[in-house]
């Protein structure tokens, strides 16, 4: 099936289902004719499209997808290379971690305990020791000077987006092997941090590369503030 974006299919599936009601209406009025029969027929069919277009345009449930309630933290304040704020902060205290997406039990590997205070944008880009808003990604991969590549090499960054474009996920390339075998590191909103290939997680299969000749990815910090995140395991490479 074509990669249809979500939304677009929503008011597709609208449409086609207001379009289905109005026929059926028009062949209950007509009663037996033989030509609003067949458009009685015909309306099931289209109605069945239209549902079946907004089945289609539900994004999966992935962790971190609820909305997570942040307490700034004093004193400390993110900015990107041409010093542009990101907000940061922590979870707030007493909200329940995600629940592992069913089906990924067995493809994906737990790597660490992640600390709830970061969500995979503050892994890749706050050691782990912050949550960082999607809205501010963009704006970081432009001030950083990062580029999108085709050819991911280990370090680089991974940025999923949903179907309106906006980043919703981010990673790193862990490693790299034959074949186009490709290894990433993310954490997975509260839950803890995760190995997986590409493909194996619950954020969706639009994603992409980005590279940046900066020494690491950790954002500028403000008001003597330190990132002491829980960041260790090296990167590797797999094969020849």
């Amino acid at each position: 099936m074509p990669d249809i974006p979500s939304p677009l299919l929503v008011p597709a599936g609208i449409g086609l289902t207001l379009a289905a009601a109005s026929w059926l209406a028009l062949a209950v009025v007509a009663r037996r004719t033989w030509r609003w029969s067949a458009a009685a027929a015909a309306c099931c069919a289209v109605g069945a499209a239209g549902f079946l277009a907004l089945a289609l345009s539900r994004e999966p449930d992935s962790p971190g997808a609820n909305a997570v309630r942040l307490v700034p933290v004093p004193g400390v304040r993110a900015v990107t290379d041409l010093g542009r704020p990101v907000p940061i902060g922590v979870p707030a205290r007493g909200q329940a971690a995600d629940s592992m997406p069913e089906g990924f039990e067995w493809r994906a590997i737990a790597a660490s305990r992640g600390e709830r205070e970061a969500n995979c944008h503050g892994w890749v880009f706050a050691d782990g020791a912050y949550w960082l808003p999607s809205e501010s990604i963009d704006a970081i991969l432009r001030d950083n000077g990062y580029q999108r590549t085709g050819d991911p090499a280990v370090g680089d960054v991974i940025i999923y987006r949903d179907g309106t474009g906006r980043p919703h996920h981010s990673g790193l390339v862990k490693a790299i092997g034959d074949d186009g075998f490709v290894l990433i590191e993310s954490k997975w909103g509260l839950l803890d941090v995760f190995w997986h290939t590409p493909r194996d997680q619950a954020f969706g299969d639009r994603y992409e590369y980005w590279h940046s000749d900066r020494r690491g990815h950790r954002l500028r910090l403000s008001g003597g503030a330190t990132l002491q995140g829980p960041r260790g395991v090296a990167p590797a490479r797999v094969g020849g």
